[in-house]
């Protein structure tokens, strides 16, 4: 993503505003299948997956503001997202369930994971509050960054589209919350 970021903005900066379009139709597409794909899921890997075609769709919104607002946030914004993804497969994917002594691979997994590993437990919804874009954590910064950029460049419709998708999102990422 940082190698399409440079070559867009190193090599086609003149020409930004023509791919304008392009890139509001990538980011609203990107969210749209992310968020309506991770409703349903069961399984954790193709929630994760469907959740980063969700942020990938906010990455191109600061691509789409044409700005250097946006560009800035958009590295922060993957910079933020990269940690967080790390820190979540840090803790889920090195943990096993306690009764079958195998890795977790549905949310009902995490049923009662925070009895019987309380810590990494915490750890893990502080990760996933802040890939939802809650107030107090990180993920909030960055898309905070993003809407000022997308302010900036006066795309109204795409704040408001993105909001509601960063409702139901919210929904998708507090239903994993309460499964642990």
């Amino acid at each position: 993503m940082l190698f399409f970021i440079r070559i867009t903005f190193n090599l086609f900066f003149n020409l930004l505003f023509f791919f304008q379009p392009i890139f509001i139709f990538v980011s609203i597409g990107s969210m749209l299948v992310g968020s309506f794909g991770a409703i349903k899921q069961v399984r954790i890997k193709r929630f994760i997956a469907y959740t980063s075609i969700n942020q990938v769709g906010f990455i191109f919104l600061g691509l789409a503001s044409c700005n250097l607002t946006g560009l800035t946030a958009s590295i922060i914004y993957l910079i933020l997202y990269s940690v967080m993804s790390i820190n979540f497969f840090t803790l889920l994917l090195n943990t096993e369930h306690i009764i079958t002594k195998k890795n977790m691979i549905y949310l009902s997994d995490l049923y009662c994971y925070s009895f019987y590993n309380f810590k990494s437990s915490q750890h893990l919804v502080l990760t996933i509050l802040s890939m939802a874009g809650l107030p107090p954590f990180g993920g909030f910064i960055g898309k905070l960054f993003l809407y000022f950029s997308i302010m900036e460049a006066r795309l109204d419709f795409i704040i408001i589209f993105s909001l509601a998708l960063s409702i139901i999102s919210v929904y998708y990422y507090l239903s994993f919350v309460r499964y642990v």
